[in-house]
């Protein structure tokens, strides 16, 4: 039988090297251009509700054709790639750190219990949560800025009017550019809605995906490893997205500018900014873009830990064979 390849729970992996970061990175950089045009029909969508324009899936499809052709649905996609590759990359060294390190503790816990596991012992759901959001966590914050680039380069190549990304010529001229105007506290608008979506959304998915792998597993263990995985992260991903949403699209509003003022020329924070969204377009303004983000995120995460699991190994051993420590 084969079991799901790379099951992040059921048993020991090797010790955290650079070869999760170089996965992570790879199919980071893949995943991205595929699922671009997604992510340009959510901001679009998103920044719409905050001018109080609600349109459907198809309708803004048309209205991002119409406006700038076929590239319009890859509009950001450099700073996409950047941002996904980088962040993966971070994230993936993360989970593999803090799930070896909380997987040691359950063996000292056992070990002071007298307890003897029959395999080896799993991480509990509350550790599955606190591993998936620390990693995202740490990530979506060091990747913010380029986030912030990306949405605005979306939301300007996909014919939206306004939110500054018109004017740049590239993610490193973006970069620039927003330091220079707003500082560099500027390149982290938003920050807080971001980690708000990201690191929950992580915590939810891993969680999910972990107990979904296993028992898929185990209900059919003839099945390819790849199927399992991806099947487990699909159903984990709709779950964790719709949970989500709504400090997404607040996360949307203050990286464009959409969120507003308050006194003295402040601009909104998240909760005020959520409070501002709820008071003049309805609770359901929240729910803006969730069916492009749905797929998009069911997609492209089930293709990451899939592409992960497969590639992460072969990376190890390809390290492993340069570094001499296994023969062929």
């Amino acid at each position: 039988m084969r079991a799901a390849r790379g099951a992040p729970l059921a048993r020991r992996r090797q010790p955290p090297t650079p070869s999760s970061s170089a996965s992570g990175c790879v199919t980071g950089a893949v995943v991205s251009v595929v699922v671009q045009p997604l992510d340009v029909l959510r901001t679009r969508m998103q920044a719409d509700a905050a001018r109080g324009v609600g349109v459907g899936v198809r309708a803004t499809a048309k209205g991002v054709f119409a406006a700038a052709g076929a590239r319009g649905f890859w509009a950001g996609v450099g700073p996409t790639v950047a941002r996904l590759s980088a962040g993966l990359a971070i994230q993936f060294l993360t989970i593999d750190t803090l799930r070896d390190w909380a997987l040691e503790r359950a063996r000292e816990r056992e070990r002071q219990g007298n307890k003897r596991a029959a395999g080896a012992p799993a991480l509990s759901a509350a550790d599955a949560f606190l591993v998936g959001g620390g990693a995202r966590a740490l990530s979506s914050s060091c990747t913010s800025p380029i986030t912030l680039v990306k949405t605005r380069m979306e939301f300007a190549g996909a014919g939206g009017v306004g939110g500054g990304g018109a004017a740049y010529r590239s993610t490193a001229h973006a970069l620039a550019t927003i330091a220079r105007t707003d500082g560099v506290r500027g390149l982290f608008r938003g920050l807080g809605p971001t980690v708000a979506a990201n690191a929950p959304f992580s915590a939810l998915y891993y969680t999910f995906y972990s107990r979904l792998q296993a028992r898929l597993a185990a209900a059919a263990p003839a099945a390819p490893g790849a199927a399992i995985n991806f099947s487990a992260g699909a159903l984990a991903a709709v779950a964790a997205t719709v949970l989500t949403q709504p400090a997404d699209m607040v996360r949307t509003h203050m990286q464009l500018g959409l969120a507003g003022v308050g006194a003295g020329g402040v601009r909104l924070g998240p909760v005020a900014t959520l409070r501002a969204v709820v008071r003049a377009r309805g609770a359901s303004a929240l729910l803006a873009g969730t069916g492009p983000r749905v797929v998009k995120r069911t997609l492209q995460t089930a293709l990451v830990w899939t592409l992960y699991e497969e590639l992460q190994p072969r990376v190890a051993g390809a390290v492993r064979r340069a570094r001499g420590e296994v023969r062929g």
